[in-house]
């Protein structure tokens, strides 16, 4: 990760990480996300900048800083960004792209970001025509550009500021980034309506710039940064939305070496996607799965052929039939009318779905998704960027997806999923090549998976979407670049999260006082009430718990015991402070039954 650089600019701070500076705070509140100028590839891929030198002056008024840096790709991008900051708190920055050759590009210029915070807010757009929009940060999610033609915006942050950001080099587009599960809205060029893929010719410059600039002060905002999280349950019981596993038609084959470890996660469901419904498939060793876990099974397919529909979807039941298999719910993606009729044909006592493979983006941009019982998603937290901070704020995206689809297709269950920190598939473009250990936007594999970061993540995942009432929720593969489980079956730290998520259980609303430090799940089983803590960030947490009961942890000490898993936090069986190393997840068992 590029090294940061902590600025002030008057009663802005700001941090500077590799070209882009990230949450510009000002009196404890945030106001505006994040700037940068960034490379978008012909398939979306947003490849990092590397800094080459850094002229970094500091001034008795605020500072100036200039970066020589250069986009890894092939012709190389060289980019130079000027920032500048002053006393009265404003901002310049100021990026030039040249292409040493010929290069292919969807996107290329500067993003300014605003937090969530801002939902509901006012917003004063001024276009380029001179024409002024006041309106509101979106509540629901914005399917399309709600601002274009930017020159422009002002907009109010905390209890009475303002502040303002004006560009110049091109026409600005604003969006909503909830839509691919990121925590901000974004101002860019070039608009969505221009062509794309377009060209970078060799050694002709792109330059744009924007003027940040603070208006008005708000009061100032507790700071909470250090202290303890206060973490309490304070709602009634119901049922735990039904838990998932994907898997692969390639997991029949070892369904006998995989049976221990379905054991183990006994998740509600396995989630099984086909490539097309003539797709060979084991049916036996699928069923032997199912077995094993104790589950039920959910079935994506493809909408076939229009003229084959009903004798597609009928030999595929015949196939499951004859090997025992009977699907809970069938998802066909995407939905035709006739497709969506064969496949309740098909499949009688089964629960019909549509909507899409990928991102929340292409469901809430979806037209005539048919009639279904269900909708259906999966996210990456990898579309726009890759570092670990941003990817846990994402989780603040995620309930706003399920407010919009209540409103947009009211009394619509939603079942999301498989979902990981990696995308399981791309719908804007070949996804990048790794090899699971970089990070990388868009990419099937990311080590994070695989890692403690993943299963605080999970739990942060989990917890906001069960809060904000979805129907079911697959939570990433058995096996594979997201799987839980190792090549050689080892469980990966997620695994051991899972595990207490697979058995029918009711959960409780928990209230928690910093909800970016801590997540928060509580459950019940067998009378046995049981919380689910995650550290989501790099830096120890104090928890304040409710008191009595066991502590163990899953930390990275936990890991390197003989059998990795959980440890007991402490010999003393009560407390009311828990400190949570970084990622490290918590479980609090009540001595007796409630």
């Amino acid at each position: 990760m590029p090294r940061e650089i902590q600025l002030q600019a008057g009663p802005l701070q700001m941090r500077l990480r590799g070209t882009r500076l990230l949450a510009i705070v000002a009196d404890g509140h945030e106001v505006w996300h994040g700037v940068g100028f960034l490379y978008r590839d012909r398939d979306w891929g947003t490849p990092e900048p590397i800094v080459d030198h850094t002229e970094h002056h500091p001034l008795s008024d605020g500072f100036r800083i200039r970066l020589q840096a250069h986009v890894p790709v092939e012709p190389v991008i060289d980019l130079v960004v000027e920032i500048q900051g002053h006393a009265d708190g404003s901002l310049r920055y100021a990026g030039t792209a040249v292409a040493r050759g010929d290069v292919a590009t969807n996107r290329t210029g500067l993003c300014v970001m605003h937090p969530l915070e801002s939902i509901g807010r006012p917003i004063e757009v001024e276009h380029v025509d001179g024409r002024t929009s006041v309106s509101t940060f979106p509540r629901l999610i914005a399917a399309w550009p709600p601002f274009m033609l930017v020159r422009g915006i002002q907009h109010v942050f905390g209890d009475g500021g303002r502040a303002a950001c004006r560009f110049e080099g091109d026409a600005f587009e604003f969006e909503d980034q909830r839509n691919n599960a990121d925590a901000s809205f974004k101002t860019y060029s070039r608009s969505n309506m221009a062509p794309r893929p377009y060209r970078l010719r060799r050694e002709e410059p792109v330059s744009q710039s924007v003027e940040l600039r603070l208006l008005q002060r708000a009061k100032p905002a507790a700071d909470h940064r250090k202290a303890p999280v206060l973490v309490r349950v304070d709602g009634p019981r119901r049922p735990l939305p039904p838990i998932g596993i994907g898997i692969d038609p390639s997991d029949a084959a070892s369904a006998r070496a995989l049976e221990p470890a379905l054991r183990r996660l006994s998740p509600a469901l396995l989630h099984l996607s086909l490539d097309s419904v003539q797709q060979t498939v084991d049916w036996q060793g699928i069923a032997a799965l199912l077995a094993a876990a104790g589950a039920k099974l959910r079935l994506d397919v493809p909408g076939p052929d229009l003229h084959s529909d009903r004798t597609a979807f009928a030999a595929l039941a015949g196939r499951l039939r004859k090997a025992g298999v009977q699907p809970e719910s069938v998802a066909v993606i995407p939905g035709s009318p006739d497709a969506l009729a064969a496949a309740r044909n098909a499949f009688p006592t089964s629960v019909i779905g549509g909507g899409t493979p990928y991102f929340f983006t292409q469901l809430n941009r979806a037209e005539g998704i048919g009639p279904v019982d269900f909708l259906t998603f999966t996210t990456s937290a990898l579309v726009h960027g890759a570092e670990e901070d941003v990817i846990m704020h994402g989780l603040e995206s995620l309930p706003w997806m399920l407010e919009t689809l209540a409103v947009t297709h009211p009394g619509l269950p939603v079942r999301i999923g498989p979902s990981a920190i990696a995308a399981r598939s791309s719908p804007i473009g070949a996804q990048p090549d790794s090899d699971g250990q970089r990070r990388i936007p868009l990419a099937a594999r990311d080590p994070r998976d695989r890692a403690l970061f993943g299963a605080a993540w999970l739990l942060g995942y989990v917890s906001q979407l069960v809060g904000a009432g979805v129907e079911t929720l697959t939570l990433r593969s058995l096996t594979g670049d997201r799987g839980l489980l190792a090549t050689d079956l080892t469980p990966y730290p997620s695994f051991h999260l899972v595990a207490l998520l697979g058995s029918p259980a009711t959960c409780a609303s928990v209230t928690v006082s910093d909800s970016r430090r801590v997540a928060a799940l509580h459950l019940s089983r067998d009378e046995r009430p049981l919380l689910l803590l995650a550290n989501l960030t790099a830096d120890r947490v104090d928890v304040d718990v409710p008191p009595g009961g066991e502590a163990l942890l899953l930390d990275e000490a936990a890991l390197r015991l003989p059998q990795a898993g959980w440890r007991p936090a402490c010999d003393a069986d009560c407390f009311n402070l828990l400190r949570l190393e970084p990622h490290g997840l918590a479980l609090l068992r009540a001595g007796q039954p409630t």
